[in-house]
């Protein structure tokens, strides 16, 4: 069901709006100390907008890599999909930085299926993932507690109850973890009825992305062509102005499309 739109409060998806205007050209000089438009802004101003020389050599090697690795498979699967190359590819540096075996186990979505299976959960609720491996956060952005929320609902452990329960503890394990280039979660598969490690495939990877960021559109009434910020905020958070694990991913991400799409010419 879609829901009406909703302004975006301080921060968020709109902070990173507000960061790519700075230097761009048709704003002016804030008194304090800001830019602000002479002309109101298109809402995802593109990221090419942002010069050149903001492009370090760490960032273009990453991209370089991902490209290398990825770009065919997501030509293949954007191919029928609004949602542009470049975002699938910064959306993939952002969570795995090109590393289709990247996997990272959350305990507490496994502990949330766990208590489904014995009958004591009907959904997520808010669950804290406080003891995730700090050790990984350098690499994998962990979701935020309510993208789980939005997807393990009372419906999804009614629909399922039978097939989770057949499945051993490892299986279990597979479900809570985040798989592949774009750290999609294995739960997602259930519903598919195709198995967790087919993630490892990139063709099935990025078009099981594919559909959840149509999902995701579905629900917040997003433009998938233009709505990139908000839809790097979804990927994170489940919502298109949540807050992100990282301050900095959704910046992170439009800076990464504009490199990505230098070098796809």
């Amino acid at each position: 069901m879609n829901r009406a739109r909703t302004a975006p409060p301080e921060g968020g998806a709109q902070g990173a709006v507000a960061v790519r205007l700075a230097g761009v050209p048709g704003t002016k000089a804030d008194p304090d100390g800001g830019t602000k438009p002479t002309s109101r802004p298109a809402p995802n101003p593109s990221p090419g907008d942002r010069p050149r020389a903001d492009w370090s050599t760490p960032e273009r090697n990453l991209m370089s890599r991902v490209f290398e690795r990825c770009h065919a498979a997501i030509l293949a699967a954007c191919g029928s999909s609004s949602v542009p190359p470049e975002f699938l590819g910064a959306l993939t540096a952002n969570e795995s930085g090109g590393n289709d075996r990247a996997a990272r186990f959350e305990p507490a979505v496994y502990r949330h299926l766990v208590a489904v299976v014995s009958g004591q959960a009907r959904a997520y609720g808010s669950i804290h993932a406080d003891d995730l491996a700090q050790s990984l956060n350098k690499v994998l952005h962990p979701k935020a507690d309510d993208f789980h929320a939005h997807f393990l609902t009372p419906a999804f452990g009614a629909n399922h109850l039978d097939q989770l329960t057949a499945l051993e503890d490892e299986a279990l394990r597979e479900l809570a973890t985040s798989w592949g280039y774009t750290q999609i979660m294995g739960y997602h598969m259930v519903e598919r009825r195709a198995a967790v490690r087919d993630l490892l495939d990139p063709a099935i990877h990025f078009r099981v992305a594919l559909e959840l960021l149509a999902e995701f559109a579905g629900h917040h009434q997003l433009n998938l062509a233009s709505e990139f910020a908000e839809m790097f905020c979804c990927w994170n958070t489940g919502q298109p102005y949540g807050k992100t694990y990282s301050p900095h991913y959704v910046e992170d991400g439009l800076r990464r499309m504009a490199i990505y799409k230098e070098l796809s010419h």
